[in-house]
């Protein structure tokens, strides 16, 4: 076996997916520009960085310096010593342009000099006895830059980009063109896991489609998911994928928490937190006066407007948007572990607990639909330009949301007659749950409550189907009363569902299995609207 060929915590990654805005800023540094690439934790901004030195690199007469964080000192000073010792100059301890035109001024001065910061936000950063560099130095930078057509400057980073503008305001970036970094497509995942080909042949579309979803596209994240799957012998399988990001969600906790707490802190701002809310329980097309009302008063350190605030949720990799600066805007959460997360709640009684939890990880389903539609390959002969994902894929994903809630959970375990596709137990609890889940229209899908009988045991203190589909259906809760329930001779009752719950219906079923166990099963229709 080939030595593995990711590693998710590596800035020069063996394998690379070319980032939108490498060639525009390039242009832009080729033309004594500025620009500042925001991304969150893990979106790839180091990687980003060095691909545009490489891009650079190429053009002779030009000089590329990459600054992977400030000096540990944390002051104007220390910068301005740094960038004396880089150019190999005479230190000024009160400005750069004088130590850029003795640079320039050398026989051997290259035509251009492009200067490349990482770690932007900790130049926002307060040393113990003086202010943070953010300002001073980077709109000494601005003024040299904006004197000198053989500058250009970029910067990359996230919530200290908001911090440098509110807090110490900022000539660099007033004038900085800004250029987002997001999550990866499908198409991109596809392109990663070629390695695989090599060794063992490729990863199938159903765990490709896992990997996708449970990582958001988010590049560090799914880099993480394939280095783990290399380790693996054998075929991986869609449960691999969930046991994965299972893990990392505990032995990364500080990771997760660091990528979030742009989004949470509220020492800063609570505008991204609100936002995020507000998106996750109502997606897609929001008028700005709802968004601002969702705002609320201003919190915190920073003042982040709506278009702040969407604008770091959508470059941290957890919400997408569409028709930014209009009015209505277009807002999804992007599936993906960050929004199956959520702070624990207070147990509950077991099967309280169960369709509690249940019910809020299909409207996280509801609300991230458009990422359950797999594209078609042009080999595939539909009238359709994208389908749901396998059933398998579903079931997989509820599997780490429910591992997330604090469930133990298993799928494809030996239950009675057959495997269920999800197992689920509480911590020392003796009781389990099952649940089944099914399209509507594919494979056994009319047989589903059957299925959970067969795999009833003593032990089993509740179970659930869920009925998915993605066509508008008319009298759909009938029908599936009709076709699916009635004919097995169960005692059917509606539920109420919340008026707000993207769940289109819901019955709770009691039948006897052919061992003579009384079964109580509750089932859940959902509709997963194709949007665009």
């Amino acid at each position: 076996m080939s030595d593995n060929p990711y590693n998710w915590q590596s800035h020069s990654p063996t394998v690379q997916i070319s980032r939108d805005g490498v060639e525009k800023a390039a242009r832009l540094m080729r033309h004594n520009g500025s620009a500042v690439v925001m991304g969150g934790r893990g979106m790839g901004k180091s990687v980003f960085l060095r691909q545009l030195k490489a891009d650079l690199e190429g053009d002779a007469g030009t000089r590329i310096v990459l600054v992977e964080a400030p000096p540990p000192a944390l002051t104007i000073g220390a910068c301005l010593g740094w960038l004396a010792r880089t150019l190999g100059v005479a230190p000024d301890h009160y400005s750069s342009r004088p130590m850029f035109d003795e640079y320039f001024a050398r026989d051997d001065a290259p035509d251009r000099l492009v200067l490349l910061f990482d770690e932007f936000d900790r130049y926002a950063e307060k040393a113990a006895s003086a202010q943070p560099p953010g300002r001073g130095f980077f709109n000494d930078l601005e003024a040299a830059r904006r004197s000198l057509p053989q500058l250009a400057v970029l910067a990359a980073g996230s919530i200290g980009v908001f911090i440098v503008r509110d807090v110490l305001g900022s000539s660099f970036l007033a004038r900085a063109l800004y250029l987002p970094l997001r999550p990866f497509q499908r198409t991109d995942a596809e392109i990663l896991v070629r390695p695989f080909a090599v060794d063992r042949g490729l990863p199938s579309d159903d765990v490709v489609d896992a990997l996708f979803l449970a990582s958001g596209g988010i590049p560090a994240l799914l880099t993480y998911g394939l280095q783990e799957l290399w380790n693996f012998a054998g075929e991986a399988t869609v449960d691999d994928v969930t046991n994965i990001y299972n893990t990392f969600q505990r032995e990364y906790r500080e990771y997760v928490r660091d990528l979030l707490s742009a989004l949470t802190d509220p020492r800063l701002s609570d505008a991204p937190r609100r936002i995020w809310e507000r998106v996750q329980q109502e997606p897609g097309r929001i008028k700005r006066s709802q968004l601002e009302a969702a705002l609320g008063p201003s919190s915190g350190t920073l003042q982040l407007s709506v278009d702040d605030a969407l604008y770091l949720l959508e470059v941290a990799g957890v919400v997408r948007v569409e028709g930014a600066g209009e009015n209505p805007v277009s807002a999804y959460p992007i599936a993906s572990l960050l929004n199956l997360s959520r702070e624990p709640e207070p147990e509950g009684e077991f099967r309280f607990q169960l369709f509690a939890d249940l019910e809020w990880l299909l409207a996280r389903l509801h609300h991230s639909s458009i990422d359950f539609f797999r594209p078609l390959r042009k080999t595939e002969s539909s009238g359709e330009a994208a389908r749901l994902v396998p059933e398998s894929v579903f079931s997989a994903h509820l599997a780490l949301g429910f591992g997330l809630l604090g469930w133990r959970t298993e799928r494809e375990a030996q239950r009675g007659a057959g495997r269920t596709d999800l197992l689920l137990r509480r911590n020392g609890d003796t009781e389990c749950a099952v649940l089944e889940l099914k399209i509507w229209g594919r494979n056994d899908y009319r047989e589903a409550h059957r299925q959970v009988e067969g795999y009833w045991t003593a032990d089993v203190a509740a179970a659930a189907v869920v009925q998915l589909t993605d066509a508008d259906i008319p009298d759909w809760p009938e029908r599936y009363r009709r076709e699916c329930l009635e004919p097995l001779g169960v005692r059917v009752e509606p539920r109420d569902v919340e008026e707000s719950s993207p769940i289109r219906a819901r019955f709770h079923c009691v039948s006897t299995t052919a061992d003579g166990l009384r079964a109580s099963v509750e089932h859940f229709l959902l509709r997963l609207p194709r949007r665009r």
